[in-house]
């Protein structure tokens, strides 16, 4: 998924209307594969929200992170207010908002923004192998539905988001993954999952 300058110009015309603008921006967030951001640089403004737009966070513990919006005359635009409270809170939002200050990848993990900060020695070495780990040891239709449970929860009920994992729970014992999986364990040996729509 690539975002450029002029497409940028583009959605912000588009936006009044009811384009393919969200679509594309909500691309990353509602595909059914995992999305790892890796960030190891300068990360402000629309970067800052394609990071928020995948599932899971790293970053170099030095880089400089801002949300930069309020000190260039612009409001919280493509999500993030709706992204940023859900991801660490009402209060740590409204400050990143509000000041549109500079802040670390350290600070960035301790406020639940990123899943851990490191060095940028160890960064992308971390973030390769829990890929690989991934890819190698779960189920792509068990990311998908879990990834999708998530999501749909925040405009369930509890007892809505229960019958939905029951439903799905259910329907997992007749696939082809969920004995793989038992297989696999009581074997001793890695899985060989199917991919989605297998």
């Amino acid at each position: 998924f690539f975002f450029h300058a002029q497409d940028g110009i583009r959605d912000a015309q588009e936006s009044r209307g009811l384009g393919d603008v969200y679509k594309r921006q909500a691309y990353m967030y509602n595909c059914p594969k995992p999305i790892i951001a890796m960030i190891n640089g300068a990360c402000a403004g629309i970067g800052l929200i394609f990071t928020l737009y995948a599932d899971l966070r790293f970053v170099n513990q030095d880089a400089k992170l801002t949300t930069a919006f309020a000190s260039r005359g612009l409001i919280a635009e493509h999500g993030i207010a709706w992204m940023l409270p859900r991801l660490i809170g009402e209060a740590n939002a409204l400050d990143l908002l509000l000041t549109a200050r500079i802040f670390k990848g350290d600070e960035a993990e301790s406020m639940g923004l990123v899943n851990r900060s490191l060095s940028s020695e160890e960064l992308t070495s971390y973030v390769n192998n829990y890929a690989e780990n991934m890819a190698l040891k779960t189920s792509p239709r068990s990311l998908a539905i879990m990834k999708r449970q998530i999501r749909a929860g925040y405009s369930q009920t509890f007892i809505e988001s229960l019958k939905e994992a029951n439903e799905q729970m259910f329907a997992s014992f007749e696939e082809f993954d969920f004995k793989e999986g038992v297989n696999s364990f009581m074997e001793k040996r890695p899985p060989k999952f199917r991919g989605i729509g297998s």
